[in-house]
């Protein structure tokens, strides 16, 4: 049982009402407990002892719903407001299938079974429009956790875009959990942008299973947030299937971003790459650990991960730590991470042509965020993070 008196854990039992499978999540959640300051994964993200200080999970919020937030794009505009669809505000195409049900069995670290046992609902979707499916989060409660499956199936080509909006005076945590199975040959999409306001908390939990064939891309863009905590796991269980990771910190104040990622290549033939890029100026903190694991069956594997930052503070904080864990033969993989700061001799050249030291900086900054945003296939999606990044830059 948990020994902590965590007013998180209390708000769970006195708001439990799930059915079965809640129920369940709730008792291994009661016996593995929520992460600690000693726990090696949140060692550098201590997020359950910082919200019990900051966000009142009672709170009650009101409907945030703005349509200006919605992308002006083709597709199904799926609105949920603190965790439930909104029929009243969504656009959705006749084209797309999806239904809400009742929480279905999803078992993993200790926020997403915090998810699990206090989901309102779960939206299932499952692929058959060409065009994209834009899903936004309106959290102004204290603690939401919205939950969603989407079923890529076989032959399909299918992409999820989500946006998280909360109130910019409020404390809020957002505890998201979003699972993807990508049928063979199947291609799935899902970008995520973060730019939230300075109180926002957020743990999001992206799970793929990728199938034979099958190719699965994840982009993650972080521009702000008090905390933010990304665990995102790709599982490759068939044959030459690819996983793709792609994700950008670009961070000032005192935002607080981490980046958790798990590859596991199950079969011969697969192939992975992960490239994250952190800008971390003032007083921010970004934080990568990334892992690759190959089994024994998964010969011939591909595997390559790659994390580069630039600090433009003494003041900012970076934590990285990539990880290979190989049981196979034949393989080719690798890993690295790098950190520093500006090229003094590529200012200095910007400069001698009449270009000034702040133009300059700004110019090589966005050529090293550039790759991060090639993997963006929706261009009102990629406009708006060009549109971040230069304004942050």
């Amino acid at each position: 049982m948990i020994t902590s008196t965590s007013k998180l854990l209390e708000h769970v039992d006195a708001h439990f009402r799930g059915n079965k499978v809640q129920k369940d999540a709730l008792s291994m959640l009661n016996e593995i407990g929520l992460p600690q300051r000693k726990s090696e994964a949140y060692k550098f993200t201590p997020l359950t002892s910082t919200l019990e200080k900051q966000v009142d999970f009672s709170i009650e919020g009101s409907d945030l719903f703005d349509a200006d937030k919605l992308y002006a794009e083709e597709g199904s505009h799926l609105v949920l407001i603190n965790g439930v669809l909104s029929q009243e505000y969504s656009r959705i195409s006749d084209d797309l299938t999806f239904s809400v049900s009742d929480v279905s069995e999803g078992k993993h670290d200790p926020f997403s079974l915090l998810n699990t046992a206090l989901a309102k609902e779960e939206i299932q979707i499952t692929s058959g429009s060409e065009n994209p499916v834009f899903i936004y989060h309106f959290n102004s409660n204290g603690l939401t956790n919205p939950r969603i499956k989407v079923e890529v199936k076989d032959g399909h080509t299918f992409r999820i875009i989500e946006r998280l909006i909360t109130p910019e005076a409020q404390s809020t945590f957002t505890n998201s959990y979003i699972s993807f199975s990508v049928g063979e040959n199947a291609f799935g999409y899902h970008t995520k942008v973060q730019d939230y306001h300075a109180m926002t908390y957020s743990h999001e939990t992206v799970i793929a299973d990728v199938a034979r064939d099958a190719q699965f891309y994840n982009n993650t863009f972080s521009f702000k947030g008090a905390m933010v905590r990304n665990n995102l796991t790709i599982n490759l269980t068939g044959e030459n299937c690819e996983g793709h990771m792609y994700g950008l910190f670009l961070l000032d104040q005192k935002s607080h971003v981490d980046n958790n990622t798990s590859v596991d290549h199950q079969k011969p033939n697969s192939y992975s790459n992960e490239l994250y890029k952190g800008i971390l100026d003032e007083k921010s903190t970004g934080v990568f650990n990334g892992k690759i694991y190959v089994r024994q069956d998964a010969q011939k594997t591909n595997a390559f991960q790659s994390n580069n930052n630039i600090l433009l503070s003494e003041d900012a904080t970076l934590h990285t730590k990539p990880q290979l864990e190989i049981w196979a033969d034949d393989v080719k993989c690798s890993h690295g991470c790098t950190s520093g700061q500006l090229d003094e001799d590529a200012i200095f050249y910007l400069r001698a042509r009449g270009i000034n030291e702040k133009q300059a900086k700004a110019m090589l900054l966005n050529a090293f965020a550039a790759e991060s945003t090639e993997h963006v296939k929706v261009e009102s999606v990629k406009d708006a993070i060009h549109g971040l990044i230069n304004r942050k830059l």
